[in-house]
């Protein structure tokens, strides 16, 4: 049976852990994904690769590929392999380019489109909400693509700005792109996917787990020619994209914000240590204007009107997937909402434990570092919440 190139990288793909840089130098010698799972292993070592690089490629079995094929098509979610013409070329300076990426939406031309990454805090301030929503608005205004992580706070404004400005955005998603993170995001969600695109390198039914986020940020910093940091308190998961982003050789921006706002010691940092200022979208976009002369235009930002449209769910919606697909035209009808962004703290800790590793008992989650006492006291609300159920034997699993 002839299988398509698009089985074999999801194959690939599931070979390795996303921080592995295997599978990239796999196909920078052996092309494609179908030649890498036919590789003897008498080839793979005489280019150099160890036994512990070629033990993994030993397990040959499609099933679990063919299993993400189907469900991709079933949810319209397109599969791109490292080589097609429409995989992000960006993503080949990273270390470890992910070997494919899931995506729903119209993919814009990675090639030939400027894409400036905007990220900030989840906990954004009112001057931090309009700041970003300014910049993104004149930034698509001008002609550029915004990329963000389609996160609470400033990433769901920077999203919102872009759509309001009439330009294009890509959400690079910590989860799959089935999957709607955080929940009120729905209709958003459903706005991206008519004006640009979500993506992904974790294949549908991925919950948004916190290990997670890090990785995704080296792919929003990958994708943008330059990274601009709106606001960020020094802990933000933002200065790791800062940082990925510098480490590419990408230009960061920062924008400046009062010294003693909890919210803006993170860009009032990075500007300490280099970064460029950023107050406004012509601080930007001045450098590349004549670049892409098709393409930019700084003199639309004036033109275009500026206004703050509402993405937010509606607090009488009962179906929030079916609501937005009523109100985009876009069908969500088979996405999910994720439930991990509802819970904090210790509950949140153990649903993620739950979603990641399967059903377990009170005793096996406490060598995660929750006492045994606050387990039990956790596991018991979060079954009353509906999120757990107790299963015989004593363990707990996900509902």
């Amino acid at each position: 049976m002839a299988y398509s190139e698009e089985l074999y990288g999801i194959w690939l793909s599931q070979r390795y852990g996303i921080d592995d840089d295997t599978p990239g130098r796999l196909l920078n010698r052996l092309r494609t994904p179908s030649a890498v799972y036919r590789a003897e292993k008498e080839l793979l070592y005489s280019l150099g690769f160890s036994s512990r690089e070629v033990r993994p490629l030993s397990a040959k079995s499609l099933e679990n590929a063919e299993k993400i094929a189907k469900s991709c098509a079933k949810l319209g979610i397109e599969v791109i392999c490292r080589g097609d013409r429409r995989y992000p070329i960006q993503f080949l300076q990273l270390k470890s380019p992910p070997t494919v990426i899931f995506a729903k939406g119209t993919l814009p031309d990675f090639e030939n489109e400027l894409f400036i990454s905007a990220v900030g805090t989840r906990r954004q301030s009112d001057a931090g909400r309009m700041n970003a929503h300014r910049l993104c608005f004149d930034l698509a205004a001008a002609g550029a693509t915004v990329v963000s992580g389609m996160a609470r706070g400033i990433d769901t404004t920077c999203h919102t700005g872009a759509l309001d400005g009439g330009g294009c955005t890509v959400a690079v998603l910590g989860c799959g792109c089935d999957v709607i993170y955080p929940p009120e995001n729905s209709y958003l969600y459903g706005k991206i996917i008519e004006n640009g695109a979500v993506i992904s390198e974790y294949p549908p039914g991925t919950e948004p787990l916190a290990e997670h986020f890090p990785k995704r940020n080296r792919l929003i910093a990958a994708l943008g020619a330059v990274t601009v940091i709106v606001e960020a308190g020094i802990g933000s998961g933002a200065l790791i994209t800062a940082e990925r982003a510098a480490d590419l050789g990408r230009t960061v921006y920062a924008v400046p914000g009062p010294i003693n706002t909890p919210s803006a010691k993170g860009c009032n940092l990075l500007l300490k240590r280099g970064a460029a200022l950023c107050t406004g979208a012509e601080d930007i976009l001045s450098g590349y204007e004549l670049n892409y002369p098709d393409k930019i235009k700084i003199d639309r930002i004036v033109k275009k009107k500026y206004f703050i449209g509402d993405y937010r769910r509606k607090p009488d919606e009962k179906d929030e997937v079916l609501t937005a697909a009523a109100e985009t035209g876009v069908d969500l009808s088979k996405t999910k909402i994720s439930r991990a962004s509802e819970l904090q703290g210790d509950e949140r800790k153990l649903y993620e434990l739950l979603l990641s590793g399967g059903a377990r008992s009170a005793e096996e989650l406490t060598a995660a570092g929750v006492e045994m006492e606050t387990a039990v006291y956790k596991l018991t609300l979060l079954e009353i919440k509906g999120y757990v159920t107790l299963l015989p034997g004593g363990k707990y699993a996900v509902k």
